[in-house]
């Protein structure tokens, strides 16, 4: 709590005017009293008649500049006030999502009028793009985006967001070549900050890489791009032996011999599965078929544990990828004991030939794009049933008692025409329809047709427009949308390899921006 305050009436003022700013609605409206009750207690509510008694009778120019006055005013209280009173300031304005301009503009005259650093790094658009520059390149997971914003409002402070949309705005039309040549040449600007601020700016990136205990050579030739132009030694050590295991094993998994001899191991177990659904093949080479399983098994036991090693702090990063959790679920579920249930150990070792799919970029291609089409194909089948209702019952109240067998009702109806839908035997029935069911389809239970009756224009049209609609509109919309995604999913999968291939030429990349700035140098000389 804010206490000994030495100008109470002159923060009130202040918060007074940030409350008329703000588009705060109720619920908005507790949670700021809630916060100045916690800092200020009953100091808010014993100035506040009197705050507000002062700016009554001003214009809105001059309750601006009243604000600027008791802002100037609130420089003679104690440093450590001053730090409180601009967080309690970051509390009310940067709770919610969406802060307004004039909030941040009220927030940088606080800062600017207060004359206190509350946050190590004054965030700069610079600065930003380098960060955005890092997160590409950096192996961590784009879950933990979230935490890297924790890190960045650690030694940033709150007001990020205007930083780190217009450095997204100035790189999203770039590709990573041109963003790090543009960043190379940004970044020599943070060589003119104070030595305190370019230690912090290197405390804190050394935070964000390593906050997945990784550390590539990505990241390194990045990281070492920032400290040539701050000005700075490297203080990491990179001696350490869970770092040299982690970068080990990420180099195997990385490695396409490795790769392949999974996919090798993935293909057998498929023949495997297939060969022991032969009793005399099993038998004869029982043992055999026992070394296979149990080689294949511990297999794919080490291969997990590669990919999870390096990530052994951090499992939820593992765990947001959706492949790894399902091999992750195969290979334990290898392991357990299925003695008694032959049929569940087969099925599972069948599933792990499944895992080709993430293996082979054309087949991850189509079951990608199946489970980004189920939403959308979803709405095709709602469509289809509500077709099927309304042609069933209509198709009930015409052929009931013609056909009681397969629109004796409205549930049967259903069924027959999703029967017609698939193009079973749907001429069937409608010739049923057309001839009656005395004439065609009841011969072998002709005891079931009551009430004979021949529709043979109205059966035609009905039959007819359901199957085109059901069969040909209907099934071409699924179509389409499966190729919409398809699409799309190998458009964004070749953005990936294209961004895979270019950090892995980061090295060179990063070189070039060096000759360019060593260029500069030399021209400026020869003038």
């Amino acid at each position: 709590m804010i206490k000994n305050l030495k100008n109470p009436l002159d923060l009130v003022i202040c918060l007074k005017l940030l409350n008329v700013i703000s588009l705060s609605d109720e619920e908005s409206e507790q949670r700021i009293h809630s916060i100045l009750k916690t800092h200020l207690g009953h100091q808010y509510e014993e100035r506040e008649a009197e705050a507000v008694q002062v700016l009554s009778t001003l214009s809105d120019e001059e309750k601006v500049n009243r604000t600027k006055a008791s802002f100037s005013q609130l420089q003679e209280e104690e440093e450590s006030i001053k730090k409180e009173i601009l967080l309690m300031l970051e509390e009310i304005i940067f709770a919610d999502d969406e802060v307004l301009s004039t909030e941040r503009k009220f927030y940088d005259l606080a800062k600017r009028n207060l004359q206190v650093n509350v946050y190590a790094i004054n965030p700069t658009l610079e600065l930003f793009e380098y960060l955005h520059v890092l997160n590409y390149v950096s192996s961590s997971d784009f879950a933990s985006i979230d935490e890297f914003a924790e890190i960045w409002i650690k030694y940033m402070g709150p007001d990020i967001r205007v930083y780190y949309n217009e450095a997204f705005q100035n790189l999203k039309d770039l590709d990573l070549e041109s963003q790090i040549q543009k960043v190379g040449e940004e970044l020599r600007k943070l060589n003119q900050i104070d030595h305190d601020q370019k230690i912090s700016i290197r405390t804190m990136v050394e935070e964000i890489i390593f906050s997945d205990d990784e550390f590539t050579d990505e990241e390194k030739i990045v990281y070492e791009l920032l400290l040539e132009n701050l000005g700075v030694e490297s203080r990491l050590s990179l001696d350490n032996s869970g770092f040299r295991l982690s970068k080990f094993l990420m180099e195997i998994e990385q490695n396409p011999l490795f790769s392949n001899f999974i996919n090798l191991m993935i293909i057998l177990a498929g023949i495997v599965v297939g060969l022991e659904t032969s009793e005399v093949l099993v038998q004869e080479y029982s043992r055999t078929f026992h070394a296979l399983d149990l080689g294949i098994k511990y297999i794919f036991l080490v291969e997990i544990l590669i990919r999870l090693i390096p990530k052994w702090n951090r499992p939820l990063v593992f765990l947001s990828n959706g492949w790894n959790v399902f091999d992750s679920l195969l290979v334990f579920l290898s392991f357990l004991p299925f003695g008694t249930y032959p049929f569940v150990l087969r099925i599972v070792r069948l599933l792990r030939f499944t895992r080709i799919f993430q293996r082979i970029p054309q087949l991850r291609i189509i079951v990608v794009s199946l489970f980004h089409s189920t939403k959308p194909i979803g709405f095709v089948g709602i469509l289809l049933l509500l077709l099927i209702y309304i042609y069933g019952v209509i198709g009930t109240t015409a052929f009931s008692k013609n056909d009681p067998v397969h629109f004796g009702s409205l549930p049967i109806s259903m069924v027959s025409l999703f029967r017609s839908a698939t193009f079973e035997d749907w001429t069937d029935l409608m010739y049923i329809q057309m001839y009656g069911c005395d004439e065609y389809g009841y011969d072998t239970a002709p005891e079931q047709c009551t009430a004979p009756s021949k529709l043979p224009v109205a059966s035609v049209l009905y039959f007819v427009s359901f199957i085109v609609i059901s069969g040909l509109v209907i099934l071409n919309l699924v179509i389409g949308v499966l190729i919409q995604s398809m699409t799309e999913v190998k458009r964004n999968l070749e953005k990936d390899e294209e961004l895979r291939k270019t950090i892995k030429n980061i090295d060179f990349i990063v070189k070039k921006v060096r000759a360019q700035k060593f260029e500069q140098m030399l021209e400026k000389d020869s003038h």
